[in-house]
């Protein structure tokens, strides 16, 4: 590893501020012994931190970093000590030179220690190096990965910001005015007092009286201004969010609906955007704002007294240690919290979609211990984030309490000393309260970016998942001619990796055909029928339509051409005319009608009091099962399908209605449109006259042909199925 020239470097430098602090030094036992002990700890960190990291490869890592570790924080101690004394005891004057000394002094142990630790990161640039150093007080590698990897989910979300950037932009600008006049707001109040306090002119009093007005009025409005424009931001920040990711959830495969909780993937889409979008854009701002108050602030105060700028500033260290520190556990606390909140909405939303179930068992209570024990364990961990919170608002006030202490001890002596006024030292006091209150706001918005981090990792996986199916194809054939072919299928569902649902199964389906799927429960009649929906892709085989491959053809072309009515009916919550429309551009009443009346539904919508425009409740509620069945099928009916796949689709109608849809699709050859169609039933007297019917158990295809072929199999499934369900046996 070539390290050398990043040696020379630092021996430069480390050889300048010897030279520096000897020189000024020079005069003073106890400051040349102070010099000396940083000189020394510089060196043993140096040449330890080679001889570790570098030669001595058969070290224990651990051992290694217990050793490190304390001593690198002493030797942060020590230049911090050395550095304080040595600015109270050396007089300087508010010069360019001392201020570059200064700048100097403080930046070069921090500048070499960083160097010398960043020697074996090569995959990092100083700045993230920088960063991670800071605010990562462990070696542990697996935890640097994952700041880095928050740095890389914040810097993608302030991307997703910048799409507002004129609004931005102007924003910032109110901001910056804001946070400039507040920038006065401390040195014209403390005028203002001493014009008081020292019976100074009337004319002064005025003066200074119209300034303090002039600023605290300047800033307030247009930090107010300010606040609406951001709030604007996270509101269109916040939609974007939430646009992606529900895009993200439409194009994936049905699998991972499978294996992903409803509640988990609504909690991410309601609660975390808001977090992300709240958190950014307001930090935006504060960010902002701090460091522009911060910065003016610094600038005051040197103005007023360089000596207690200096004293100030040795508190600012320990409020950024504690801002890491409870942000880092902020962090990971709220991702806990956040998943907790994820279980109890998926318990609440799962009890209410099934409440009908749970209030006919009687378990209500059960469910409210399950969603109130989730709630519980979300308060324990809230409880340990409060109390992170406290302790750092603790820690932050304790810090500018010694400030204060410090600033106001040595302020004294320099009044006494002629260094400072009484009116300097009276605005100054208020800048130091004000720079406490920017580095606490700074602690607060460290802990809120890694809230915003810890939501945003988990949005993010689900905004870059790609569907694991095959990519939809561009085929769209002018005609769908409806030719089924399986070629040696099988199928695993990803809910059950380990069960393998149907196994080489090969057969043939002509066009213009009714055939039917029958077999045991479980046997894999519905998953021949979702294949077909291509709501999975096989495991193994081909589905082939028309000779081509199933995945060939367009998404939306295809299922245009092909419709399906399932057991359980699905409605939405729209009228009835508007579900039976549903995905059809071309909304045509008589063709609405028409569909209605083949699947025997216009009856009984006509006798509605609003027609078609009924409401059918969330997941049509309002209707019984038999007219939810109907509307079902006459939506997809509607668009008039080349293949019709019907999965236990008449199993809620009475025997008569039953006929009637029977004898209108299945049976009735229209020559002028041949339909395909592919019936998945359990009652087998349904199905009798299909032209085909296709037997499978266990996820084989066991026996095909006619009701009349099949009952000739002597000791046949088929012809078992039929006696049990003739004297009323399960096919079990």
């Amino acid at each position: 590893m070539e390290i050398f020239p990043r040696i020379y470097f630092i021996f430069f430098g480390i050889l300048f501020t010897i030279i520096i602090d000897l020189y000024l030094s020079s005069s003073q036992n106890a400051l040349i012994f102070l010099a000396f002990t940083r000189i020394i700890a510089i060196f043993i960190s140096f040449f330890y931190r080679i001889a570790y990291d570098n030669y001595d490869k058969n070290v224990d890592y651990d051992t290694a970093k217990t050793f490190w570790t304390p001593f690198k924080n002493l030797f942060v101690i020590i230049a911090v000590i050395e550095q304080a004394f040595v600015m109270y005891h050396i007089e300087f004057s508010p010069n360019l030179l001392s201020i570059l000394y200064i700048i100097q002094q403080v930046a070069m142990p921090l500048f070499v220690y960083l160097w010398i630790r960043r020697i074996e990161k090569e995959n990092l640039s100083f700045l993230q190096y920088i960063w991670l150093e800071i605010f990562n007080t462990t070696n542990d590698h697996d935890l640097q990965s994952k700041r880095k990897d928050e740095l890389h989910v914040l810097k993608r979300l302030f991307k997703y910001s910048l799409a507002d950037w004129k609004i931005i932009t102007f924003g910032t600008i109110l901001l910056l005015g804001a946070a400039l006049s507040e920038v006065f707001v401390p040195l014209y109040t403390g005028r203002l007092l001493s014009s008081v306090a020292f019976k100074e002119a009337w004319l002064q009093f005025q003066h200074n009286l119209i300034m303090f007005v002039v600023v605290n009025f300047s800033g307030g409005f247009l930090g107010g201004f300010r606040m609406g424009i951001f709030s604007i931001c996270i509101s269109r920040l916040n939609i974007r969010l939430r646009t992606k990711l529900f895009q993200s959830y439409l194009k994936q495969e049905i699998g991972f609906f499978d294996t992903h909780e409803s509640g988990k993937l609504l909690s991410r889409l309601n609660h975390d955007t808001q977090i992300m979008s709240s958190t950014v854009a307001n930090n935006i701002a504060q960010c902002i704002g701090a460091l522009v108050r911060f910065i003016g602030t610094l600038i005051m105060m040197i103005k007023l007294s360089i000596h207690l700028t200096i004293a100030c500033l040795i508190g600012a260290p320990l409020i950024l240690i504690v801002a890491k520190i409870s942000g880092s556990a902020h962090g990971r606390i709220s991702e806990k919290v956040q998943n907790l909140s994820a279980e109890a909405f998926e318990i609440a939303e799962e009890t209410i979609q099934t409440i009908r179930t749970v209030r006919s068992f009687g378990n209500e209570d059960e469910e409210l211990k399950r969603f109130e024990n989730t709630l519980q364990q979300s308060y324990q961990v809230s409880l340990i984030q409060a109390a992170l919170i406290a302790a750092q608002k603790w820690f932050v006030e304790l810090a500018q309490l010694c400030m204060s202490i410090i600033m106001l001890s040595y302020g004294a002596k320099l009044v006494r000393d002629n260094y400072v006024t009484g009116p300097d030292l009276l605005a100054f006091i208020i800048y130091q309260l004000t720079l406490g209150g920017v580095l606490s706001d700074i602690s607060q918005i460290y802990t809120s970016m890694m809230t915003a981090a810890g939501a945003s990792q988990s949005v993010f996986e689900y905004l870059d998942r790609q569907p694991i199916q095959k990519p939809n194809g561009i085929l769209q054939p002018r005609e769908l001619i409806g030719d089924i072919e399986f070629n040696n299928v099988s199928l695993t569902y990803p809910a059950r990796p380990n069960e393998i649902t149907i196994q080489n199964m090969s057969f043939k389906i002509q066009s213009g055909q009714t055939c039917a799927f029958v077999g045991p429960s479980g046997s894999g009649k519905s998953t021949c029928v979702n294949l077909l929906e291509r709501f999975y892709d096989p495991s193994d085989g081909k589905i082939l339509i028309d000779g081509r491959e199933i995945h060939e053809y367009d998404h939306k072309y295809f299922h245009h051409k092909i419709a399906m009515v399932g057991q359980e009916p699905v409605l939405f919550n729209r009228t009835i005319r508007e579900n039976i429309n549903y995905g059809m551009n071309d909304n045509d009443e008589t063709m609405t009608i028409q569909a209605a009346q083949q699947a025997n539904a216009d009856g009984f919508i006509s006798e509605l009091m609003n027609g078609y425009n009924t409401k059918c409740g969330q997941r049509g509620s309002h209707l019984s099962g038999g007219q939810k069945q109907r509307v079902s099928i006459a939506r997809a009916l509607m668009r008039k399908p080349t293949i019709l796949l019907l999965d236990e689709a008449t199993s809620a109608l009475d025997p008569v209605n039953e006929r009637l849809i029977q004898d209108a699709l299945y049976y009735k050859k229209d020559n002028s449109q041949p339909r395909t169609i592919l019936i998945s039933a359990h009652r087998l007297s349904t199905i009798e006259r299909c032209d085909r019917i296709f037997v499978i158990h266990k996820g084989h295809l066991i026996e095909q042909g006619t009701h009349d072929e099949l009952m000739m199999i002597d000791n046949g499934i088929y012809r078992e199925l039929v006696r049990r369900q003739t004297i009323d046996i399960d096919d079990d």
